[in-house]
């Protein structure tokens, strides 16, 4: 783990601002923030983190959200942040800029699928990558067919972050008034026998987002001889009692 340094021109605003600005607006408010104690914790608790301030989630939320709102930022200038700022694996402005982007990946077209992809070879910890997968949901969901593009990096992911992406990314697919249960299998079928602890857990986690439960049931029902039964247990856990326990006859 290392304590990041602060960028060049930590002192520039502006109402339109480049991406070396934005950076450097988005550290002067961060540094303020950051907490020895609480980036040892995260350092902990997220194996492979590289970089930590240690500013809490909650916080991280506000700064990219006054971001937006005095610098009138688009979509775009977003993405060309991430595009600087995921291969330094700072974990705040990774996270700072997946939570500023947000749902207004929905507006973006099919290139940001490619940057996505790109970016996730450079993921290395299940937090950054997961806040990203939040983003690249919302991508989704502007257009379903682009499933494919999770699918994809389920089967081919160059490293288990990316196939974790992909996976974590169909979470969104089914929160709120959105449900796509079947492209939500589709993708998590390709890690439904990984090793990989945390595709595993990404797995069970994207699995309970389901609300279909007979669904979610019938999916788990094939794979129950063929996949872990930790991978069971934590996919199953907001199926009824009587559901879990024909499972665990098919074990």
């Amino acid at each position: 783990m290392a304590i990041l340094g602060e960028p060049d021109g930590a002192g520039i605003e502006m109402s339109r601002i480049g991406t070396d600005e934005l950076r450097a607006w988005l550290f002067k408010r961060l540094r303020p923030l950051a907490g020895e104690r609480y980036a040892r914790q995260i350092a902990r608790v997220v194996p492979g983190v590289e970089k930590v301030l240690g500013v809490p989630l909650p916080k991280l939320r506000e700064i990219a959200g006054e971001a937006n709102r005095r610098h009138k930022l688009e979509p775009m200038d977003w993405v060309k942040y991430l595009s600087v700022v995921i291969p330094g694996h700072g974990r705040e402005e990774i996270i700072a800029g997946a939570v500023g982007l947000g749902k207004r990946a929905d507006t973006l077209d099919d290139l940001f699928g490619e940057r996505a992809g790109g970016w996730a070879r450079e993921l290395d910890n299940w937090e950054t990558t997961d806040q990203l997968a939040q983003t690249v949901g919302w991508w989704v969901l502007g257009d379903i067919s682009r499933i494919g593009y999770l699918e994809a990096w389920a089967v081919r992911g160059e490293t288990v972050w990316k196939k974790r992406l992909g996976v974590a990314a169909t979470v969104v697919l089914n929160h709120g008034d959105w449900s796509h249960p079947n492209e939500t299998f589709r993708v998590v079928r390709h890690v439904m026998t990984s090793e990989e602890q945390t595709l595993i857990k990404a797995a069970g986690w994207a699995i309970r987002e389901v609300r279909d439960l007979e669904a979610v049931e019938r999916f788990l029902a094939w794979w129950a001889p063929r996949c872990r039964k930790t991978l069971l247990t934590e996919a199953s856990k907001k199926l009824p009692e009587e559901s879990r326990a024909r499972l665990k006859e098919l074990v």
